[in-house]
C-alpha cells in the first residue's frame, strides 16, 4: 500500500534511489544503457504529491538534457505550466503555490544554495533530484522532497535515471499520462539503440566529424538533442562545437554559410523531425535543400516517433557517435 505524503517523500524511497546502481569505474563517456536506466528508474514509486499548477524547474550541468526531454511532453499535453530555468534567478511569480524542482546530478553546482534559499523564503514546495552533495544536504535539513539517483556515474550516464525520476515526480504531482507514455516507447528506444550503436551510419557520422567542427541544428522540441551533442563534443572530446535552433537559423547565418570560404572546415548535423507546423517543416526542408548547393558537408538525421521518443533517439545517436570517436582519439 502506498503511503500518501503530501509534501515529504519517504526516507526509504530516497535511499532506494541512492543505492539502486553504483559504479566503481567512472568513465567520461555516456553509457549505451540509457533506455534500461530509464526503465529501472521508472520502477521507483513516488508518493502522491499536492497537485501542481505551476512548476519552476532548475537544471544544472548535463541535467538540463533530462529536463528539456521530459518537459517537451508536458508543454504539449498538460495544462500545468512548466518553466525551465538555467540560472540562479528565481522568478518573482514563485509563491507558496509553486513547485520548485532543482535537478543537479552532483548536487554541488554553485547556484544551488542561492536558489534553495530564495525558494524557501518564498515558501515554495521544493523537490530535489540529485545523487547527493550540497543539494541533498539542503533538502534533508529543510524537509524537502528528495529523489536520490545513483551515485558514481558521470553526468552523461546519469541522464536516464534523471529522466525516470522527473517522469515519476511529474506523475505524482498530477501530470498524468507521462509515465505511461514513457513506458510505452521503451521497447522502441531499445530497438533503436541496438540498430545504431556501432552501425555503419554512426561510424560514417564519426568519420565526417573527426576532422571538422560540428554545428548541430534542430527544432525546439529537440533542444535536448543539440545540447547533448554539443556538450559531448566539448566535454568528452575536448573539441569545439556549435549548436543552433530552428527557426532562429535566420538570414544572416545562412549568408555566412554560403559566403564563407572556410566553411569546408565545418560539418552541419541536422536532426530533423516531422512537426505539426507546416511552416516549420518547410523551413527545415528549405535549409536542407539550399545549403548542399554550396558544397557544404551536411548530415541529415531523421528521427521518428512521438514526443520524448524522438528526442531520446537523438540523444542515443549522439552518444553512439561520440563513444565511437572517443575510441579512436
Amino acid at each position: 500500500m502506498m503511503v500518501l505524503l503530501p509534501y515529504n517523500i519517504s526516507k526509504a524511497i530516497s535511499e532506494q534511489y541512492g543505492r539502486r546502481v553504483t559504479s566503481d569505474m567512472v568513465s567520461d563517456v555516456p553509457s549505451r544503457s540509457l533506455p534500461e536506466h530509464i526503465r529501472e528508474s521508472l520502477e521507483i514509486k513516488v508518493p502522491e504529491q499536492a497537485k501542481a499548477s505551476m512548476v519552476c524547474l532548475f537544471n544544472f550541468e548535463a541535467s538540463g538534457i533530462a529536463g528539456d526531454t521530459v518537459s517537451s511532453y508536458v508543454f504539449s499535453n498538460s495544462e500545468v505550466q512548466v518553466h525551465t530555468m538555467v540560472d540562479r534567478s528565481v522568478p518573482a511569480w514563485v509563491t507558496e503555490k509553486t513547485d520548485v524542482i532543482i535537478m543537479s546530478y552532483s548536487g554541488n553546482s554553485p547556484e544551488i544554495e542561492t536558489i534553495y534559499d530564495v525558494a524557501m523564503r518564498k515558501k515554495a514546495r521544493i523537490h530535489c533530484i540529485t545523487s547527493g552533495g550540497k543539494l541533498a544536504e539542503l533538502c534533508r535539513s529543510n524537509n524537502g522532497n528528495l529523489l536520490r539517483i545513483p551515485a558514481g556515474l558521470n553526468n552523461f550516464e546519469a541522464t536516464g535515471y534523471e529522466i525516470g525520476a522527473l517522469v515519476n515526480l511529474y506523475e505524482a504531482m498530477g501530470i498524468t499520462g507521462i509515465k505511461d507514455a514513457m513506458t510505452s516507447v521503451l521497447p522502441s528506444l531499445i530497438e533503436y539503440r541496438d540498430s545504431v550503436w556501432d552501425s555503419r551510419r554512426t561510424l560514417n557520422i564519426s568519420e565526417e566529424m573527426r576532422n571538422r567542427v560540428p554545428v548541430i541544428y534542430s527544432v525546439g522540441e529537440l533542444r535536448a538533442v543539440h545540447k547533448r551533442c554539443k556538450m559531448l563534443v566539448n566535454q568528452v572530446l575536448g573539441r569545439l562545437a556549435f549548436a543552433g535552433e530552428l527557426p532562429e537559423f535566420d538570414h544572416n547565418e545562412i549568408v555566412s554559410w554560403t559566403e564563407d570560404r572556410n566553411s569546408d572546415e565545418f560539418l552541419i548535423l541536422m536532426f530533423r523531425i516531422k512537426t505539426d507546423s507546416e511552416l516549420l517543416n518547410r523551413i527545415q526542408d528549405t535549409v536542407m535543400e539550399l545549403l548542399p548547393e554550396y558544397d557544404l558537408k551536411i548530415q541529415v538525421i531523421d528521427l521518428e516517433g512521438g514526443l520524448m521518443e524522438r528526442a531520446i533517439k537523438g540523444i542515443i545517436l549522439a552518444d553512439a557517435v561520440v563513444c565511437s570517436m572517443k575510441g579512436g582519439v
